[in-house]
């Protein structure tokens, strides 16, 4: 901490006094910069503030410590006991005499790639580094440093980025079915690898333009992995080695990581206040978002942070267009095009629900059944944008000649359109399987049903906040909060009961077409269901 000045606080501006020379005086105020507050300085001196102002003694400090590792076990335990029973199940119903069934190494691969691939997309949306919305406040219009006021968040991406790899790529090895030796190595690998891609997305923050670019990116790396992974399955490439660096590769890894995480560190100046703000912005609606278990409000937040300007190159006509019905549904169509993300994940979805029947304990049975449910309802989301945004703002429906009714059914067009050409192209493998068609009926059906669940998500009530709240360690959480977080996958799960039936069946017959006819209509008229304004 730097001396008082004689006449003031730390870092305060003075008055040229008669003593002063004609120049000084000419300048009317000065700062010595020898006595400004440097970054880290005004970090310790807002902590000892804060600390002063709380009343934390000794034994809370010891409850929160104790809470901590208590936690950190906890959450250990349950992902060792989930990568577990991952392996367990993904065992189980193997294909007798299939060479097609993805083997260990391939699956350890795709499920690092995702995972890598989502961790740069996370990363780059969420900064990586910022200063928290008091910061930007407070700290950011200071003459202060910026390397001395992001440095707490810097060391905390490059911890997450870190053990976020070593964690993740060893619990996608354990539940491939890794032994002990090559999912140590693997998930080393993955740890230098999480670190130099967190890396990464530091380098490129001070660029908007370059940060969007990433982001992009990312999403359609996610969704090209079940594509590689198709490919590797057509190829006959299904068994691969396990994703272990070897030494020399490992220590050249680990070097790059090291000069990017340097190079990282030295360009902590250049972050501007627009960025920082932007970040700040972004991890606040998050934070919210988690709070509240909102899955909408938290796609929308990371949706903006990736976001980038749309270019036009010519209008669009619309010559035919007719009627009100179908303005919505050619909006939402449009609106869809402009997502190239979107495009690449459903793409991806669609992708999945053929890989997902060449690992074992996916290709038949519940398992199967759950992979269509996630894959569906997925599809559908990415055709629900025009819903969502409708739900933001409601003068966009309110312009609308439309009932409320007609307009939510419309809205449910695009979301059903996305869900088919997902469940459609899954449903090819249970055709040249069995040689029975219905299996497209089946799968055409439960699409109207995901639709449905998609637009009955994006329009459900937001949580409640005025009523009672529960005592949790991250604050208080709404009471309804799971209520409101069911609504959509509810439809989802339970209209696509006679799918599942078939698929644990093993053969679709035309009672399960009729049902599954019967569920989308329920599942529509629940979906468009409006209740009258009070």
């Amino acid at each position: 901490m730097t001396g008082a000045h004689p006449d003031g606080a730390p870092g305060e501006t003075r008055r040229a006094s008669r003593d002063d020379g004609p120049g000084d005086a000419a300048d009317g105020l000065r700062t010595d910069p020898d006595e400004l507050l440097t970054g880290r300085e005004l970090r310790r001196l807002t902590a000892r503030a804060a600390a002063a102002r709380a009343d934390a003694g000794p034994g809370e400090i010891v409850v929160d410590v104790a809470y901590a590792v208590v936690s950190v076990a906890l959450a250990t335990g349950w992902v060792i006991g989930l990568a577990s029973m991952l392996r367990s199940s993904l065992d189980t119903g193997a294909p007798a005499g299939s060479a097609q069934v993805l083997g260990p190494g391939g699956i350890q691969a795709l499920g690092t790639a995702a995972l890598l691939a989502f961790l740069t997309g996370t990363a780059v949306r969420l900064g990586p580094v910022g200063a928290g919305s008091g910061g930007v406040r407070w700290w950011v219009p200071t003459p202060a440093d910026r390397r001395g006021l992001v440095v707490p968040s810097f060391v905390r991406a490059v911890l997450l980025g870190g053990v976020v790899g070593v964690v993740g790529t060893a619990v996608v090895a354990v539940a491939a079915g890794l032994d002990a030796g090559p999912a140590v190595r693997g998930a080393l690998t993955g740890g230098a690898l999480g670190l130099l891609l967190v890396s990464v997305a530091g380098l490129v923050q001070p660029s908007t333009r370059a940060a969007a670019a990433l982001a992009r990116a990312s999403d359609v790396a996610v969704a090209a992995v079940p594509v590689a992974g198709l490919v590797l399955v057509v190829v006959g490439r299904s068994g691969l080695p396990a994703l272990a660096a070897p030494p020399l590769v490992a220590v050249g890894l680990l070097a790059v990581t090291a000069v990017l995480v340097l190079r990282w560190w030295r360009g902590l100046e250049s972050l501007g206040a627009t960025v920082l703000r932007a970040q700040s912005s972004v991890a606040d609606q998050v934070g919210g978002a988690v709070l509240s278990f909102d899955t909408r409000d938290l796609g929308r937040a990371l949706r903006r942070a990736g976001a980038a300007r749309v270019r036009v190159r010519r209008p669009r006509r619309f010559a035919a267009v007719r009627g009100a019905f179908g303005a919505v549904v050619t909006a939402d169509l449009v609106l869809l095009g402009r997502s190239p993300s979107a495009l690449a994940q459903l793409v991806g979805l669609g992708a999945l629900t053929v890989v997902a029947q060449q690992v074992p304990g996916l290709g038949s049975g519940f398992g199967l059944f759950a992979v269509l449910v996630v894959a569906g309802l997925g599809a559908a989301v990415l055709g629900a944008e025009g819903a969502r945004t409708a739900e933001m703002a409601p003068v966009v429906d309110s312009l609308v000649p439309l009932a409320a009714r007609w307009t939510r059914l419309a809205r449910a067009v695009v979301p059903t359109l996305t869900a088919a050409a997902c469940l459609l192209v899954g449903s090819a493998p249970l055709v040249v399987a069995t040689g029975d068609g219905r299996w497209v009926a089946l799968g055409a059906l439960t699409a109207v049903v995901q639709g449905a669940a998609a637009v009955r998500s994006a329009y459900r009530e937001p949580p409640d906040w005025g009523g009672p709240l529960l005592a949790t360690p991250a604050g208080g959480v709404p009471t309804g909060a799971a209520a409101v977080l069911r609504k959509g996958p509810d439809v989802a799960v339970l209209g696509a009961v006679p799918l599942g039936v078939a698929l644990l069946v093993g053969a679709p017959g035309w009672g399960a077409v009729v049902a599954q006819a019967l569920a989308a209509v329920v599942a529509l008229a629940v979906a468009t269901h409006v209740r009258a304004a009070r």
